[in-house]
C-alpha cells in the first residue's frame, strides 16, 4: 500500500507486537523480509540487510511458522530503487495483502500498482485500514462498495475479498493482552474483549489462518495458488517472449522482402540510365545530321549543270587522278571534325556511363550497409565493395566508329558524283558535249533547254536523267550518314544493356550474404516459435493439472 496508509500498524497488529517502527516518514523504504525464529530478542542484530537493500528480519511471531511476510515501500514512494524492487517482489507472491487507507482508499499510485498486479494474476486481499474513521455503517458499506467495484474492473474479476479493519485498535487490544501467559486461551480472551471485536481483525486472521490451513477450501486455494505462482511467471515470460520473437520475425521478414525489393529495383536501372542518355544520343545524332546536312549540300552544289566545267573536272581526273576542291572541303572541312567532336562526345559518354554504373552500386552498397550491416560479418559483405565488376568491358559505343573513315567518306563522295557525271556525260556525242557546254553559259533553265533541243535530241535525253541521278547521289550520302547515326545509337543501348545487365548482377551478388542472413534467422526465430509453442503446451497442461488437483 501507500505511504501512511497503516502497513507497518497492521504488520504489527498481524504479528501481535511493534516489531515494525510506525511514523510519519517512510521508514519502511527497503524491502523487508519477515521470516520465522525461535529467537526472541528486540536488538537490530535480529535482522540483516544485503547489498540490494533488502533487509531479512528472524522474528518469534507464531503466524510466521506457515509464512513469510513482506513489508514493501510504499507504491507513492518517489525513489523509483524502490518501486522497482516492490515491482521485482511482487511475481514471487503467493498472496498480497493491500492496506488501503479509509481516508484515501483506491489512490492514483494505488490504482496504477494494482495494474500492475493484475498482469501477474496474484490473489489479491483487500485490507481498508482506519475502520474507526467512518461514521457510521453507511460510509464504511458506501467505502467498500466503491472500493470492490473499482477492484473488479482493476483485477479483472468479480471475486473481490475486502476486510474493513482497524489495525491500530487490533494491536492496542493484542499489546495489551501480551503479558498474559494463558497462550492457551489467548483467542478466547480476544473475543471476550469489544475493542478486538469492533476492529474487525478476527474476521481477517481467520481468513489468513484458514488460508494457511490445506485442509480448507482457503487451503486448498493456497495451494493453487503456490503452484500458479511459477506457473504464471512461466506464462507472462512465455507471453513477452512470444511477443519479442513475432516482432524479431515480422522485421527479418519485413527486411528480407526489402532486400528483394532493391534487387528487383535494380532491374530499372535500364530504364533510368537510358532516360538520362537521350541528351547524349541527341548531341551526337545532332553532330552527324549536321554533317550529313553540308555534305548533302555540297553534293547539290556541285551537281549542278551550272557547273559542267567542275563536272567535266570529276569525269576528266578519273578514280587515280587528283581530288578535286569540293572533296578535300568534304573530307578536311566538314567529316573530320565531326568524327573528332564525335568520337570526343563518345568518350565523355562512356565516362559519365561508367561513373553512373559505380555511383549506383555504392549507393546500394551503402543501404546494405547502414541497414542491414549486423546480420553479416565484415568477411561476408567484404566482397561485394568491388565496384569495378560494374564496368567489366570496354564500352561498344567508343568502337562505333572505327569502321568509319574521313579520307574513305571523302572518296565515296567523290566516286558518287563521277558516277554521276559518267552516267550522264558519258555517251554524249560531239553535238551532245556541244549542247553540254552551251548551257553553261546560258542562264536560264528555258535557255538550256532550248540549245539542247538545237544541238542534239540525244544529249537532251541524256541530260534530263541528270536530276534522277543527282537524286539517288544525294540518297546514297543520306543513307551511309543515317546508318551511322544507327550504328551509334545501336551501340549506346547495348553499353545500356549490358550496364544495367552488370548492376543487376553485381547487386544480386552484393545483397547475397544479407538474404542468407535474413534467411537464417528466420528460420531460427521459426525454430524458436516451435519451441515456445511446445512449451506454452505443456504449462496449459499443468493448468489443467493443477485446476484438477484442488477440485479433488
Amino acid at each position: 500500500g501507500e505511504f501512511n496508509s497503516g502497513k507497518s500498524t497492521f504488520i504489527n497488529a498481524l504479528l501481535g507486537r511493534k516489531y515494525l517502527q510506525e511514523g510519519v516518514v517512510p521508514t519502511t523504504n527497503e524491502i523487508t523480509l519477515l521470516s520465522y525464529s525461535e529467537v526472541d530478542s528486540e536488538s537490530i542484530e535480529r535482522c540483516e540487510r544485503h547489498p540490494d537493500g533488502q533487509f531479512t528480519c528472524y522474528l518469534s511471531a507464531p503466524i510466521l511458522k506457515e509464512m513469510n511476510l513482506v513489508d514493501t515501500p510504499g507504491t507513492n514512494v518517489i525513489l523509483q530503487r524502490q518501486q522497482r524492487l516492490t515491482e521485482e517482489y511482487v511475481p514471487r507472491a503467493d498472496l498480497i495483502l493491500f492496506v488501503l487507507s479509509s481516508d484515501r482508499p483506491l489512490t492514483e499510485s494505488e490504482v496504477g500498482f494494482l495494474q500492475y498486479v493484475q498482469q501477474w494474476k496474484k490473489k489479491v486481499v483487500f485490507v481498508l485500514n482506519k475502520l474507526d474513521l467512518y461514521r457510521n455503517s453507511d460510509e464504511l458499506e458506501e467505502a467498500t462498495a466503491f472500493i470492490k467495484e473499482n477492484a473488479r474492473k482493476l483485477l479483472n474479476t468479480e471475486d473481490v475479498t475486502l476486510f474493513p479493519v482497524s489495525s491500530r485498535s487490533a494491536l492496542e487490544v493484542k499489546l495489551s493482552y501480551s503479558n498474559n501467559n494463558d497462550r492457551e486461551h489467548h483467542g478466547e480472551v480476544l473475543l471476550s474483549d469489544p475493542r478486538w471485536r469492533s476492529s474487525k481483525f478476527y474476521d481477517l486472521e481467520h481468513y489468513l489462518l484458514s488460508f494457511l490451513d490445506g485442509s480448507t477450501d482457503n487451503g486448498k486455494e493456497r495451494v493453487r495458488l503456490k503452484l500458479e505462482t511459477p506457473i504464471g511467471i512461466a506464462d507472462r515470460l512465455l507471453t513477452s517472449c512470444q511477443r519479442l520473437v513475432k516482432l524479431e520475425y515480422e522485421k527479418a521478414i519485413d527486411d528480407l522482402t526489402s532486400i528483394r525489393d532493391l534487387v528487383s529495383g535494380a532491374n530499372s536501372y535500364a530504364l533510368k540510365i537510358e532516360a538520362d542518355s537521350n541528351s547524349w544520343q541527341k548531341q551526337i545524332s545532332s553532330l552527324i545530321e549536321r554533317a550529313k546536312s553540308r555534305a548533302i549540300t555540297l553534293m547539290e552544289s556541285t551537281l549542278q549543270l551550272s557547273n559542267i566545267d567542275l563536272i567535266f573536272t570529276y569525269m576528266l581526273t578519273g578514280e587515280k587522278g587528283p581530288s578535286a576542291k569540293a572533296t578535300s572541303f568534304v573530307q578536311n572541312d566538314i567529316l573530320s571534325p565531326a568524327l573528332d567532336d564525335a568520337a570526343d562526345l563518345l568518350s565523355e559518354y562512356s565516362k559519365w556511363l561508367s561513373s553512373s554504373n559505380t555511383r549506383e552500386a555504392n549507393l546500394y552498397l551503402e543501404c546494405f550497409h547502414e541497414r542491414w550491416n549486423s546480420l553479416v560479418s565484415q568477411e561476408e559483405s567484404g566482397s561485394s565493395d568491388r565496384t569495378e565488376l560494374v564496368n567489366e568491358g570496354e564500352k561498344l559505343s567508343i568502337k562505333a566508329l572505327d569502321g568509319f573513315s574521313a579520307t574513305a567518306a571523302a572518296k565515296v563522295f567523290e566516286e558518287e558524283i563521277r558516277e554521276v557525271a559518267t552516267g550522264t556525260f558519258g555517251g554524249l556525242g560531239v553535238a551532245g558535249l556541244s549542247a553540254s557546254l552551251l548551257t553553261s553559259v546560258l542562264t536560264t533553265t528555258l535557255e538550256d533547254l532550248l540549245a539542247l533541243a538545237l544541238c542534239s535530241a540525244g544529249g537532251f535525253l541524256a541530260i534530263s536523267n541528270f536530276p534522277g541521278r543527282r537524286k539517288l547521289a544525294v540518297e546514297k550520302v543520306s543513307k551511309a550518314a543515317d546508318e551511322l547515326s544507327r550504328k551509334v545509337n545501336e551501340a549506346i543501348q547495348k553499353d545500356i544493356s549490358q550496364s544495367a545487365s552488370q548492376l543487376v548482377q553485381f547487386v544480386d551478388t552484393a545483397s547475397k550474404p544479407y538474404q542468407e542472413a535474413c534467411q537464417r534467422k528466420i528460420d531460427w526465430l521459426q525454430g524458436v516459435q516451435g519451441e515456445l509453442s511446445a512449451v506454452e503446451r505443456k504449462l496449459q497442461t499443468l493448468k489443467i493439472d493443477i485446476q484438477n488437483l484442488h477440485g479433488s
